[in-house]
């Protein structure tokens, strides 16, 4: 196949060829003239006694070639005038220097490097794709990694087959460094050694330095790999793209891959991937991608490629090690952690705040701030390296899981010792007593349940069957080796659709998951969510279906909103990321929340006073308690109430969106002011508090003397069934008559007491109400505490309202068709 070469940009354009120098079929060596040409140039020449003059000239140049070969063609002839860079001959090249390693061509062996005049760029950019995994000396030029590809598509379509990029770290095996798990391994008495029993190790010759030089790694497959991969490997080719080094993935490939049958040597570390904060399929696979798939537990290193990536949940079997590699990441912010198991309630070593914690932490806040403002990829990857050797040399020293198991132990042994207590302290002590407090039964702090893949490989499946259905149905018309490029469907599409179908139809709102002030949409939690076909808002209306919580926080306004409409199920962050795993929409019912009594019973409340059956009372309603004479409950409007409408910008900081610090005291509160539209706990219908306020207004009215109507006759202002301000005056028609003055005399009665219960007081004849307190936008329940009877009064109250309410209307007709008729006497 000829080269083509062009004139070039440095030309004095426009041009004129005045004589070509070789023909057809000459052969030409780099360097070699092989035409002529003239161009025009300014010439200023200087005279002693008159202004410069400005000469037009014609200077002659001769062209060298380039590259060396045979002429196969050319493309101008003699006296043509060149205005711009274009095509000039055509030549075959002894060697095209499609593959080149280390700057040599691979094929004569000439260097690329080698610069010349004659040409405007070096030869090593005819090869400038890297498609080899272990190596990114060998390069191919640009054509070349076409044919490779379209190569490699018609092979694995023959094979039935698709690729699969597996990540390594946290999504097929888990490692650390903690020399507690080689104690365990040893100690068949441990609670942890039927768990630990199948890890393996190894060393590095080149691993870190310092204090874990020579240290041993070691390695937990996650449950069923053996068996997921032998499977999986029938329907995909598979390739490691990991971010540990080079030395540290071939060792962790022959403990997955022994035989090297699944992988080969087609693995990709961090040595070889060329960037440093994120992976990329191009690296491998640089003209297409429509037949690969990924799995790895970070979506985020995936910037380019999500739309190909199967997001894992990540295996964390080494309890608080995390990822070993993560110093060669970004800072991980997607983790949706699960619910914490009941029987592992051990917490991490303290932090010490000694002078070398204190000189550690200054240390690392300036790596980072290396780190982030470095632009050298030499000094970054050596700083991620140092921060990674320190990550591995806090796993010598603090000892983690070392920590974690001794705390089990002390809570197994005072557990049982407190049973032991409660036993009849008359009846002396069995020797078999004593024992059993002696070698109590022990908690296991690793847990072997995973069962991710499980899921994975269904999905795997289901991927690849929806791929060949499409590639079969468009490839009719073609032959097995003729493969037109728009019959190969686009996995990434697939996998798209595929994701959408799970969780769509719900609309969901997360609650204390997210960081304060961020944009819920473009964290990796909603990201992911949005991408298996939900909707995410930050606020709950009468269309959510669905309140996630984490779990550590399940008392948060969300949850008081979200209690009053019985619709949305108010779950744990498991069932998200369970949903998200499995690819369904799995039952509720093992995820709700028990929702606290007290925000229970505010939404019943609420419930109950809602006359016209609506969710959404005024903003900022809030319950004022008065005496009797006046109404119970007024709706206020706020005059900020619509000024905020993001429930993330709350602005307490330290707490995310709805979160109020853990240590506060909820039990056996209320709420009382809430705002951005919350109906007030037990705030009834303005329909309905209309209706009752009336009535008491009407009974009062009855018994007021004849010098008491002096105060209304000047006329006041009231409600109109619109909610508008109308005047009345004492002339007005009927609303002059004796009982209307009455009933307006009981409106403009009002009193200035307030009796609230506040904590420690000692008020036998509280009222029971509840006492008004203010709370932050969407913030956990901060509430006044109440009397005993509170809950009892306020159910009696509401229960009377709803049950006697025909009863008190027929009465108070009959009342008011009396006091009517004698006034008419009157």
């Amino acid at each position: 196949m000829g080269k083509t070469l062009k004139l070039g940009a440095a030309l004095s354009y426009p041009i004129t060829i005045t004589k070509i120098l070789k023909n057809v079929g000459d052969d030409i060596s780099k360097k070699e003239p092989v035409l002529q040409y003239s161009y025009k140039f300014k010439r200023v020449v200087h005279q002693e006694y008159e202004q410069d003059r400005v000469d037009i000239e014609t200077g002659y140049a001769d062209w060298d070639s380039p590259a060396e070969g045979k002429i196969l063609k050319w493309r101008v002839k003699q006296g043509d005038v060149i205005e711009s860079d274009q095509q000039l001959i055509t030549i075959e090249e002894a060697c095209s220097h499609e593959v080149q390693y280390a700057g040599l061509c691979a094929i004569c062996g000439k260097d690329m490097k080698e610069a010349n005049y004659a040409s405007e760029q070096l030869d090593t950019s005819r090869a400038t794709v890297a498609m080899v995994h272990d190596n990114v000396s060998l390069t191919v030029s640009s054509d070349q990694a076409i044919r490779a590809e379209m190569s490699l598509q018609k092979r694995l379509l023959k094979d039935r087959k698709l690729s699969l990029v597996v990540d390594l770290d946290q999504t097929i095996i888990h490692a650390c460094i903690e020399p507690t798990v080689g104690e365990w391994q040893r100690d068949p008495e441990n609670p942890n050694y039927e768990a630990v029993k199948e890890v393996r190790s190894f060393q590095l010759d080149d691993g870190p330095r310092g204090l874990a030089s020579g240290c041993w790694y070691y390695i937990k497959m996650r449950p069923g790999l053996a068996e997921f991969l032998e499977n999986i490997a029938e329907l995909f080719e598979l390739h490691v793209y990991t971010m540990g080094t080079r030395a540290y993935a071939l060792n962790i490939a022959k403990i997955v891959d022994p035989t090297q049958k699944l992988f080969g040597n087609r693995v990709i570390s961090r040595d070889e991937n060329g960037s440093m904060t994120a992976k990329s399929l191009q690296r491998l696979f640089p003209v297409s991608t429509n037949m690969v798939v990924v799995i790895d537990d970070r979506a985020d290193v995936w910037p380019q490629n999500r739309s190909n990536l199967i997001k894992v949940t990540p295996y964390d079997f080494f309890k608080g090690i995390g990822d070993i590699n993560s110093s060669f990441l970004p800072k991980r912010e997607d983790i949706l952690a699960p619910s914490p198991l009941p029987e592992l309630t051990a917490k991490p070593p303290p932090k010490l705040e000694s002078a070398e914690s204190v000189e550690n932490s200054k240390s690392i806040a300036e790596h980072e701030k290396a780190l982030a403002t470095s632009s050298d990829e030499t000094i970054i990857l050596q700083l991620q390296a140092e921060e990674q050797e320190r990550t591995l040399e806090r796993q010598l020293t603090d000892r983690p899981l070392l920590h974690l198991q001794k705390q089990l132990d002390k809570e197994d042994e005072a557990a049982e010792k407190k049973v032991a207590e409660t036993k009849d302290d008359s009846k002396p002590a069995s020797n078999g007593d004593v024992d059993h407090l002696n070698h109590h039964h022990r908690h296991n702090l690793l847990r072997d349940d995973d069962q991710e893949l499980i899921y994975l490989e269904r999905h795997l499946a289901n991927l690849h069957k929806s791929f060949f259905e499409q590639f079969d149905a468009r490839a009719t018309n073609h032959r097995a080796d003729d493969i037109a490029p728009d019959s190969v469907p686009d996995a990434g599409k697939i996998l798209t659709f595929l994701k959408s179908r799970v969780l769509r139809g719900t609309k969901i709102v997360l609650s204390g998951l997210v960081p304060i002030g961020a944009d819920v949409r473009r964290t990796e939690i909603g990201l992911q969510a949005e991408s298996f076909g939900t909707e995410i808002s930050t606020r709950i209306t009468s269309e959510t279906t669905h309140l996630v919580i984490s779990s550590s926080r399940p008392r948060t306004q969300k949850v008081q909103q979200a209690a009053r409409m019985p619709h949305i199920k108010i779950v744990n962050q498991d069932w998200l990321a369970d949903s998200i795993a499995q690819w369904k929409k799995l039952d509720e019912r093992p995820y709700l929340i028990d929702v606290h009594p007290s925000d229970r019973a505010a939404a019943a409340r609420a419930s109950i006073g809602s006359g016209d059956g609506s969710t959404t009372p005024p903003s900022n309603s809030r319950i004022t308690v008065v005496q009797s004479g006046q109404h119970l409950f007024e709706d206020e409007q706020g005059e900020d109430a619509d000024e905020d409408d993001d429930d993330d910008d709350d602005g307490d900081a330290g707490f995310d969106d709805d979160e109020q610090p853990e240590d506060q005291d909820l039990s056996d509160v209320m709420p009382t002011e809430l705002q951005d539209g919350e109906k007030s706990p037990g705030a009834l219908g303005r329909t309905a508090w209309a209706d009752m306020a009336k009535e008491l207004e009407d009974e009062l009215g009855s018994d007021l003397d004849d010098s008491d109507l002096e105060s209304v006759d000047r006329g006041f202002d009231t409600d109109d069934e619109s909610g508008k301000k109308r005047k009345y005056d004492s002339d007005d028609g009927d609303d002059g008559s004796l009982l209307a003055k009455k009933q307006r005399l009981a409106k403009t009665r009002t009193t200035g007491l307030r009796n609230v219960h506040n904590v420690g007081e000692d008020d036998t004849e509280s009222n029971g109400l509840p006492t008004p307190g203010a709370t932050g936008d969407d913030d956990e329940v901060n509430l006044v505490p109440r009397s005993n009877d509170a809950d009892k009064d306020i159910a009696a109250f509401a229960q009377s309202a709803e049950d006697d309410d025909d009863d008190d209307i027929d009465g108070l007709e009959a009342e008011l068709e009396a006091e009517l008729a004698a006034a008419m006497d009157e």
